[in-house]
């Protein structure tokens, strides 16, 4: 496997497509709100969205990103900026480390971008993340998610 890494473009239709219906099998995020977050919102709340391929094949994705979902949620954390989200890696390649990777581009890309600190949320991959580093500073069990609150100097 050759692993490459890049922060996707609002021109990209064919991965914008990819990321979208992988958002909506993985956490039933709408196409539209993915699509157009992707084309229209680069550089808004999207600060990069990294894609990982495989010879040119997509095979996972995430973002850092000013807003996330969880700050209308737990009001103490909408000030909380920037947060590490909508991580995603193909089924077939989870457990491989792959995710690892990828988190780790993110981390470098947000360094690059001159962050110090930066955050997220996750009820699915608490230990990839406790593994990497990252430290719990908060837990909220929301519609029946253990959700933990982390945050990672870098």
């Amino acid at each position: 496997m050759k692993i490459e890494y890049r922060n996707i473009s609002p021109n990209e239709t064919e991965a914008i497509n990819q990321i979208s219906d992988w958002y909506l099998s993985e956490w039933k995020i709408s196409k539209i709100k993915t699509t157009k977050s992707l084309t229209e919102s680069i550089n808004q709340n999207v600060i990069f969205q990294t894609i990982m391929t495989d010879e040119k094949r997509l095979i996972g994705t995430g973002g850092l990103y000013h807003k996330v979902g969880i700050q209308s949620r737990i009001k103490k954390y909408e000030n909380y900026s920037p947060w590490i989200a909508l991580m995603f890696t193909e089924p077939k390649i989870r457990g491989k480390g792959y995710g690892g990777k990828l988190l780790k581009e993110i981390e470098l890309e947000a360094k690059r971008k001159g962050f110090d600190k930066i955050y997220l949320f996750t009820h699915t991959a608490e230990s990839l993340y406790k593994r990497k580093g990252w430290n719990e500073i908060d837990r909220y069990n929301i519609e029946g998610k253990n959700i933990v609150i982390m945050d990672k100097k870098i």
